[in-house]
This record gives structure tokens, sequence and C-alpha cells, in this order.
């Protein structure tokens, strides 16, 4: 059995986007399982959006985090292989069976799919938001993936860590354990969803600088991982911001070869200064916006 597990975190009360998912979700479910945690929508309004639909409602606390509802999510699943998607993303007409469809077989333990955003600036901000790390091109394996985007043979999913002073980057932590534990991860390039952009101005600086905080917050573990015996100097703020810098610099000939030239520019100059505050403001970031 398949499983699919939506959270509505990042919806901030707006169901209109789950509204959308969830009609182009219904062609593609079959005999799956539809899991969606929330924190306030009440029961009336889940009737109405669940119509003739079989749905599972997870409720949480309002303070409970991101990665909160994805494990709560997944704990309510009864499927043997469990797909995560964004209440704030749209899939392609066959992104389950493509996500899914490799486990289901038995020819992999963890999927990741491709997310990626929309319009002319999208393969410019997917490069410095939704990178993915080759591990092995034979096989077809990456080295990360995103919490949006990703399916699990229940046995593998090791669980979102708590990690105190981070924002988004458990994907990513959660990805280096995969790795260490000696678990693949495939890589379904037809799996793919649209993820939105912020709302507006002021989401979009929350989210960067934020991002850039993760930065910061992240490095240790990949450190950790790829180089343990490397000396504490590589960690910090300073490290952090040179994989800033570097991530700019390469981001910038693909800038000047597709898309909109000008506004791919601007997009990699504000991203990265916005991002880099952020990196050098981590703690006071993280306080801002309450991550503890």
């Amino acid at each position: 059995m398949v499983s699919v597990v939506v959270e509505t975190w990042n919806l901030d009360g707006e169901l209109e986007p789950l509204r959308r998912l969830i009609g182009l979700l219904v062609p593609q479910l079959g005999a799956a399982e539809l899991v969606i945690t929330h924190a306030c929508i009440p029961p009336v309004l889940r009737a109405e959006l669940a119509g003739e639909l079989a749905i599972t409602w997870v409720e949480l606390p309002l303070s409970a985090g991101y990665y909160e509802h994805k494990n709560r999510g997944f704990a309510a699943a009864r499927g043997d292989v469990v797909a995560f998607i964004d209440g704030d993303c749209e899939p392609d007409p066959a992104w389950l069976r493509h996500l899914t469809s490799p486990i289901v077989r038995g020819d992999a333990q963890v999927v990741a799919g491709h997310t990626s955003y929309a319009g002319p600036l999208a393969r410019i901000a997917n490069r410095l938001d939704f990178p993915y790390f080759t591990h092995d091109r034979t096989r077809g394996t990456v080295r990360n993936f995103f919490a949006n985007n990703v399916a699990f043979a229940r046995a593998a999913f090791l669980g979102y860590p708590a990690i105190p002073c981070m924002f988004h980057g458990q994907c990513q932590v959660l990805a280096l354990q995969l790795l260490a534990a000696g678990i693949a991860i495939h890589y379904a390039d037809a799996a793919r969803v649209i993820h939105a952009w912020p709302a507006n101005a002021r989401s979009w600086l929350e989210v960067r600088l934020l991002r850039g905080a993760d930065t910061t917050s992240l490095l240790p573990h990949v450190v950790a991982h790829y180089a343990p015996r490397a000396p504490r100097l590589a960690t910090g703020r300073l490290p952090a911001l040179a994989v800033l810098a570097t991530r700019a610099v390469t981001a910038i000939p693909h800038a000047l070869r597709r898309g909109p030239r000008i506004r791919s520019l601007a997009l990699v100059a504000a991203v990265s200064l916005v991002d880099s505050i952020g990196c050098i403001a981590a703690p006071a970031v993280y306080r801002q916006y309450g991550i503890a």
C-alpha cells in the first residue's frame, strides 16, 4: 500500500492551494491513502475539502514545526511506501507513479523527485534553492533530497531529526544519515512538482534570511560526514559565507546563458546578499522568527 502525506504547515491558513493540490492528487491516488496534517482546519472545512475522498486528518498543535508535521504524518500513514509533498506544491499528472514505483518494484528504498519553481526565472532559482548533488551517475542516485518531494520505504525512513536552531535543513541532515547507513537516494526526474514562490516580499525576505542562517547550521553536519577529521575552523560563519560565495560565482554563468539575463543576475545578487546577511546574523535571525 502507498500513502501520500501532505503537510499544511506552510500554508498560513490559506486553503486554496490545498484544495488545488487535492484536485491534482485525486486522479493519481487509486488505492493509495491520503494523509493531511494540519493545525487549525475546522471539521466543516475538512469535510468540504475531502468531498467523497477518504482522508486521514492528523491534527497538531499550532506550535508544531514543518518537520514535526512530516514525522507525525508518517506515523499516521499505513502504507509500506510513503510519499511526501507540501501543501503549496503542484504535482505533474504522473508524479506519484514515478516517485513510488521504484520502491514498489523493490529497486529502491528512497526516491527523490524533481522540485522546481515556475516561470522564466525557474532555472536559476532552482539552481540556488533546489540543487541535486550526484552520488552515482550509473545508478542514478543523489546525495540529497527535499522534503517536499520524496518517497520512502517504511523501513528506510529514519525520521527527521529534531535540531535546534535550524529552519529547513533537517532533510539535508537526514540525507547524510541515509548515506552513512548505506541507504541510496534514487533520483526520479520525471516525478516533478512545482513549488510555490514566496507570497510576497516580506515572506521572501524571511525565507532568505532563514536559508542563509541554515547555511551556518548545516555546515557542521556536512563537514562531519565528508571530512570528519577537518579542524573546527572548517565550520562557522566564514566557511559558510565561502559556500554562499561559491554558489553565487557558479550561478552567474548560468544566469548569463539562460533566461532573462538581467533579472537572473539580479536574482542571484539579491539572494546572495540576503542569504549572506542571514548567515552572518544566524542567531539573531533564528530568534527573530522563533526558531529555537
